[in-house]
């Protein structure tokens, strides 16, 4: 089970005593908090105790605390006090008072689950049977294949919430409002198929967004707290606003850093740093964001973009970068935005299945010649090119890449001085590199019309990667975020 799974379950676990059984917020303390570590599963809490001269109370909210801190590590085993334990204690207290509860309230109104539990696939063992759901399980697994399809089947482009909360007197009226809502959906005009597919889902979305305003679903997508930031509770998604894209603003931090540097790794080439990152921001009247854009690896054809909010920092007194990355872009939404923006496809000069050509190698030199002098007042941090330790122009660079790249195993060897290493992967990382570039372009050619253009595009990058609608058009669910 991945860590990501047993973070989610321990963290409905903490909602689950908070807010039922009236947990205190304050955490145990690292001794105690270690011993029940050791062995969750068996030990046994203290049973509470009046005051003595000789024995100290051990009282029901310490209890409590322990029996919360037993049941979270139950679900993780694994949870760092310090790293886990304490940011989700802090979620949870924000949760119940975003609920209008306050410490010690119980509410046993409502039910839990963790999303795949509907399946079997992941339930969470610590949560009594009584008190789980399936309720968000149910409305993915409502759409049909071609609603799906609109998401390519992952729930997550849909609705990006890990565990949810409902009302028990609200799940009855919940599955029938839902059934409704996707009966609008049911075309058979095969020209309006599509259209009635995301009428359906559009239906369900604002179904479902009235439940959340009323407090009667709760489907809450979580990150890892940042130590020292303040955490947030943030419905999205909840109505279809015209598009957020007007009046935005948008500038970079620093320098765009994409290194051209080539080493061999134990026989095996590998480019040092293969990642694009930079900072930015974006506003839209007194509304800011800022975050860290980070491009990485993925596949020959696409790369995993997650951007990572920076937060401020109330102990040091500055913004630093969130524990937590925001999620992935879709690849087809990033390939929209290039195409969008440069008027290219993602992948056009980066052939998959052979070497680069003469002109694709000369349409490269001459492209990152041009973007690593900056453009816009955006810096761009290329490094000094080298390959196995010697310095190398642009041209000198993308030119022996091309002729490394085509000595990889799986393509006809040439007779060079790099058909001896191993370069099972460099096909990969070399297109990944161009393919940063192409990102480059993008922001190059947003940044070329006005300062709008650009903040559209670092707005559309930040919302895609966050699952939140900014267009009116958009079909991502509604959630809350705990952050």
């Amino acid at each position: 089970m991945a860590a990501t799974d047993k973070f989610e379950k321990a963290t409905l676990m903490s909602f689950y005593y908070v807010i039922k059984e009236g947990a205190p917020y304050a955490p145990l303390d690292e001794v105690t908090y270690n011993k029940i570590k050791a062995k969750p599963k068996t030990y046994k809490v203290p049973q509470v105790t009046a005051k003595t001269k000789t024995k100290p109370a051990f009282t029901a909210e310490e209890a409590l605390s322990q029996k919360m801190a037993k049941s979270m590590l139950s679900e993780y085993p694994a949870m760092d006090y310090n790293k886990w334990y304490l940011g989700i204690l802090r979620g949870a207290a924000e949760l119940n008072e975003y609920l209008d509860y306050s410490e010690g309230h119980k509410d046993t109104c409502w039910l839990y689950g963790h999303f795949g539990s509907g399946a079997g696939l992941s339930r969470v063992s610590e949560l009594p049977s009584a008190e789980s759901t399936d309720i968000l399980d149910f409305v993915w697994n409502s759409f049909t294949t071609e609603m799906k399809d609109v998401f390519d089947r992952k729930k997550d482009s849909w609705n990006t919430a890990d565990v949810y909360m409902v009302k028990k007197a609200s799940v009855g009226e919940i599955r029938k409002g839902i059934k409704k809502a996707l009966c609008i959906g049911h075309r058979h005009d095969s020209e309006l198929e599509k259209i009635g597919w995301c009428l359906g889902i559009s239906e369900v979305n604002t179904y479902m967004s009235e439940l959340i305003q009323a407090k009667k679903l709760l489907p809450l997508s979580l990150k890892q707290a940042t130590p020292n930031a303040d955490i947030k509770i943030t419905p999205n998604n909840l109505k279809s606003d015209p598009d957020g894209v007007e009046g935005l603003t948008g500038s970079i931090d620093g320098a765009l850093s994409d290194k051209l540097k080539i080493v061999n790794l134990d026989g095996e080439r590998r480019f040092k740093g293969n990642s694009l990152r930079f900072t930015c921001e974006f506003e839209q009247g007194n509304v800011g964001f800022k975050y860290i854009y980070e491009s990485k690896v993925s596949s020959n054809e696409a790369h995993a973009t997650e951007p990572r909010d920076k937060v401020w920092d109330r102990q040091k007194s500055k913004y630093v970068q969130a524990f937590a990355r925001n999620g992935a872009i879709p690849a087809p939404k990033m390939a929209d935005l290039v195409e969008k923006f440069t008027k290219k496809n993602i992948n056009d000069d980066i052939p998959m299945n052979r070497k680069l050509n003469k002109r694709e190698q000369e349409y490269w030199i001459g492209r990152i010649e041009f973007l690593s002098k900056g453009f816009n007042g955006i810096r761009v941090d290329i490094g000094t090119p080298e390959i196995d330790g010697q310095s190398k122009t642009i041209k000198e660079f993308i030119t022996e890449a091309a002729i490394i790249d085509g000595a990889r195993p799986h393509a006809r060897k040439a007779k060079t001085q790099y058909e001896d290493a191993q370069l099972a992967n460099f096909d990969c990382l070399f297109r990944s590199k161009l393919r940063s570039f192409r990102y480059i372009d993008m922001i190059y050619e947003a940044s070329n019309e006005n300062p709008s253009q650009l903040g559209e595009l670092l707005a559309s990058i930040y919302f895609y990667s966050a699952k939140i609608n900014f267009k009116k058009d958009q079909l991502s669910g509604p959630f809350i975020k705990v952050q």
